[in-house]
């Protein structure tokens, strides 16, 4: 919206920062986080290779032509045909790949007939450093062409460049941005670094941003998934934490979401904390991990095609190889449960869609120089409910 038998979850051990080996575990912590499902759905489900053969995909989207779009961070981008699962590569763009950097996120103007622009984010060599730029391409006779840069000149670096995007429900273009490394940008309001922003569909500030600026949030450290909620229309954005504390949020306009002073919830587990939420009006998220697993890729799930995971956000962790379904409440403030899906069965997962049938695609990431790839990886893999066609 964004064959093979499945194996039993298989436990994963991750290095916390003391050198102990533990599972990946959802920080319980705070009094508003959820209690852990004991429901596992995924007994009930087939997962099948759509694509594969593919070099670290970064981004997938639904399409306007009823194909999966994706990314991959070289700088190509694709259609699959959800059927079929035939690749067809739509352009290959001049990126700067280095670790984290690369082609990452991707989004299609709302009124694609007419105007047929698919918008990317990418990262290029900037002297001797890396910059990140937004820009839009024209879909014409198989092809993305003309590109044109929207916004250029946003600090890069081989890691913590964000960057995904999507269209809000007010038509306007909403783009996530890493700190690039330099912590105290997160915090600045006058760098796009650290931040999510809200753009017009011509790349300028979006009106009624709470700044005057681009800026639409501030205070994250590496956001990545972005979603939002197809009846509340409340913004969920997943961002990477440092050693403690990868986060699911529910987004707020001109809200400080605390990095670097805070890492997850106000609960005092870094020195002055406490005193930086006492202060401030620190936006908590709905769910975080220590230690952390690598959240990455995060969509809504609104189908009755899996109903067990109807009203749920599905999220994808990269260090974790873990697909978690975090239910939400009726109001969608906050996580009533947690399941975790597919825990090591495919590795490293970059990102989630959910198609408009209830289907469910993810994106393995075992090509991106930390996973240990199989004959067939990097892959798109299709999950369906037994039974259903």
């Amino acid at each position: 919206m964004r064959t093979r038998s499945t194996p039993t979850p298989v436990a994963i051990l991750v290095m916390t920062a003391c050198g102990v080996l533990a599972p990946p575990a959802v920080v319980r912590a705070a009094p508003q986080q959820a209690a852990p499902s004991t429901r596992t759905p995924a007994a009930d489900l087939r997962v099948e290779t759509l694509a594969s053969g593919l070099d670290t995909p970064w981004d997938l989207a639904w399409g306007p032509d009823a194909a999966v779009w994706f990314t991959e961070r070289a700088g190509r981008v694709s259609r699959v045909d959800p059927e079929t699962g035939a690749i067809t590569l739509v352009a290959e763009i001049a990126v700067h790949e280095r670790g984290e950097s690369g082609l990452m996120g991707m989004a299609f103007h709302p009124d694609f007939e007419r105007e047929p622009y698919v918008y990317l984010a990418h990262s290029y060599a900037a002297g001797n450093g890396i910059e990140n730029r937004l820009i839009r391409m024209r879909y014409e006779g198989g092809r993305l062409t003309a590109p044109e840069t929207l916004v250029d000149g946003i600090p890069g670096r081989g890691n913590h460049d964000g960057s995904r995007l999507v269209v809000g429900p007010d038509g306007f273009l909403y783009m996530t941005m890493g700190d690039a490394g330099n912590r105290p940008m997160a915090q600045d309001l006058g760098s796009l670094s650290g931040k999510v922003l809200r753009l017009t569909l011509d790349g300028g500030p979006a009106p009624g941003n709470p700044f005057g600026t681009r800026v639409y949030s501030y205070g994250h450290r590496n956001p990545q998934g972005i979603v939002f909620h197809p009846e509340t229309g409340d913004l969920y954005v997943a961002e990477h934490g440092p050693r403690t504390n990868d986060e699911v949020m529910r987004v707020e306009m001109g809200g400080d979401h605390g990095w670097p002073s805070v890492h997850g919830f106000c609960d005092g587990d870094v020195d002055g904390e406490e005193d930086y939420c006492d202060d401030n009006d620190v936006v908590e998220p709905i769910e975080a991990w220590t230690p952390t697993v690598g959240i990455s890729g995060l969509d809504y799930y609104g189908s009755d095609r899996i109903p067990e995971w109807n009203g749920s956000l599905l999220v994808t962790s990269l260090r974790g190889a873990t697909l978690w379904r975090l239910e939400l409440s009726e109001d969608g403030r906050s996580v009533v449960s947690t399941d975790a899906v597919y825990r090591g069965d495919y590795g490293r997962l970059r990102d989630v869609l959910v198609g408009p049938d209830g289907e469910v695609y993810i994106a393995t990431s075992n090509e991106d120089g930390r996973g240990q790839p199989a004959s067939d990886d990097d892959r798109i893999l299709k999950i369906t409910r037994r039974g259903v066609s």
